[in-house]
């Protein structure tokens, strides 16, 4: 009877047995073959993301002003280290510039919860390593449970030398602001990939490849900018702003037969590789994005076109005396000179800056034709320089003009514009007569180094004849000035003062200053603008254009001729 019931239980468990291997065969088979051969193909499939690198910018020179480079996370595993390696800290702090006693920490051994179960912490970053040389160094020491993730980040070389052009990428790889925002489709490049298959010791089975992509590595952006002269002009504008205790300014350079950008910079600026540690307010390209009225330097517009079209003529005068001007029947109330000018002729009201003479000119003229040149000139539309949020100004048409319009408008208030704006105003005389677009971009070229794109001068529009033009070159110069002229060359310029609006009204004790000119005055081959926020003198007076841009203004040419008396 034992017996029986051994074999029957013997039986039994193997018929058991035999149903449970069965059915796991029809389970791996037929039930669960899906899942299962999914996660043999995903086991066994290899895929690998081969990224483009980003493409460089360059300055007109060749100079590299951004480009890529690799980074190395340099971290430790705690539960890989070992204690004895503790006697390497000197070496390693050496190394990484790293105080012993916070290295000493990554060695603390960390856990934490997630989903209801303890993971320990296997990776700790020390810090970030630029340099192959100090991996190496690292790696050497042969400390247990360090190594590096590697991977590649943006760089700078030349600091914060135009930021504000060049702009930033952030930490996750996206283009902010600036030639890396708005050119990112060209130097982002397109990633390329790898997909195959691998044997059981993960090494790749070349035969079963189904996709190899190459990446195709983004462009390069050569900028019309020269590095060089950023370099001197802005070391020029960040000692006047300091000088002046001023908010900030703004200095461009340009070529006035193309229209081509050397220089387009502001102070305060930031380094691109370190935009969190800067005020946001410094991050903007205030060149562009920041309006103010032009002051006297829009005064070039009502004359220049009263001129040409014969509604003045050059030796006809203008009593500056009188508060009140009569024209066609009509009375208007004149506003005030900075200092009694009597009678001038058309000449001395430009080079003397007379705001009664100018509202004169502006009343000949009348509201459409006045608009009509302020439009002209580019006012109240953008410059076509494309990038960084460029703001258009503000330009009302006469039918929204109030009384006082007509009187204030040709000493360029009721009117906001930027620095670019107001620069590329000032190139209608420069040019010989025509309004450029600024360029800033001058090429663009594949990885292979070969043009893809080519930049060519961009005429918006004739505004002024070759005649009006001479003219204006001529009293656009200052011969009673100090200096009038730099190593012997004249130069040709207009200074302008306004108050700020603070609080919603004019501000006696605040104050933008500019001066926009070029040199020299009889072939310009140079178009320089200074914009001044807010400046303060030591003897508390106002700050003049003439007493703040001006001599900036002066400096920048100064440096520039003597550059140019160097490369002679």
């Amino acid at each position: 009877m034992k017996a029986f019931l051994r074999l029957l239980v013997l039986v039994l468990l193997s018929a058991g047995l035999f149903a449970g291997l069965s059915y796991r065969i029809i389970q791996l088979a037929y039930l669960d073959r899906a899942y299962y051969q999914g996660y043999l193909e995903s086991a066994r499939r290899v895929r690998e993301v081969r990224r483009a690198s980003r493409g460089r910018i360059l300055d007109r020179n060749g100079t590299v002003l951004a480009m890529m480079v690799p980074k190395i996370d340099l971290g430790i595993d705690p539960y890989a280290a070992e204690t004895q390696d503790f006697a390497k800290l000197p070496q390693l702090s050496e190394i990484l510039k790293i105080p012993e006693e916070d290295l000493k920490k990554f060695w603390t051994r960390e856990s934490r919860i997630v989903d209801n179960k303890v993971r320990h912490i296997r990776w700790k970053k020390i810090t970030e390593l630029t340099e192959l040389d100090a991996y190496e160094q690292v790696l050497a020491l042969k400390i247990k449970g360090i190594y590096g993730i590697t991977s590649a980040q943006r760089y700078y070389p030349n600091g914060a030398l135009a930021s504000h052009v060049i702009g930033f990428v952030n930490k996750e790889g996206i283009a902010v602001s600036g030639i890396e925002a708005f050119m990112d489709p060209f130097l982002h490049g397109q990633d390329g990939g790898m997909e195959s298959k691998r044997d059981g010791r993960r090494q790749e089975l070349p035969l079963f490849r189904e996709i190899d992509v190459l990446p195709q590595h983004g462009s390069d952006i050569q900028l019309t900018i020269d590095i060089r002269f950023h370099s001197a002009i802005e070391r020029i504008l960040s000692e006047a702003v300091e000088r002046f205790h001023a908010q900030r300014g703004t200095v461009l350079v340009s070529d006035p037969s193309n229209g081509d950008l050397l220089v387009m910079c502001n102070y305060p600026t930031f380094e691109g590789e370190h935009y969190m540690k800067a005020d946001v307010a410094n991050l903007r390209n205030c060149a562009v994005t920041d309006t103010y009225e032009p002051g006297s330097v829009f005064k070039i517009v009502p004359f220049s076109v009263a001129l040409q079209d014969r509604v003045i003529s050059l030796y006809d005068e203008f009593d500056c005396s009188s508060a009140n001007f009569t024209w066609q029947g009509k009375t208007y109330t004149l506003p005030k000179d900075h200092t009694a000018l009597g009678k001038l002729s058309a000449i001395d009201v430009l080079r003397k800056s007379s705001n009664r003479g100018a509202a004169q000119i502006g009343i000949r003229l009348g509201a459409n034709a006045l608009y009509d040149a302020a439009r002209a000139f580019g006012f109240g539309e953008k410059t076509g320089y494309g990038f960084d949020g460029e703001v258009a100004g503000i330009l009302r048409s006469p039918k929204h003009w109030d009384g006082l319009t007509i009187t204030r408008l040709p000493m360029g208030h009721a009117v906001s514009a930027t620095a670019l704006q107001v620069h590329c105003a000032m190139g209608v005389i420069a040019s010989g007569g025509y309004l450029l677009s600024p360029q800033i971009v001058q090429k663009v070229l594949n990885s292979k180094g070969e043009i893809v794109i080519k930049t060519d001068p961009r005429v918006r529009r004739s505004v002024l004849t070759s005649d009006t033009v001479r003219q204006l070159r001529d009293i656009l110069y200052h011969p009673d000035a100090k200096p009038s002229e730099i190593d012997g060359v004249r130069l040709a310029y207009k200074t302008g003062t306004t108050q700020k609006l603070v609080h919603g009204a004019y501000s006696q004790s605040h104050h933008i200053s500019s001066c926009s000119g070029f040199f020299p005055a009889e072939a310009p081959k140079y178009l320089v603008t200074v914009v001044i926020d807010d400046a303060r003198l030591a003897s508390g007076s106002t700050a003049y254009g003439s007493k703040v841009a001006f001599p900036i203004f002066c400096d920048v040419a100064r440096w520039l001729l003597r550059r140019d008396l160097l490369n002679d």
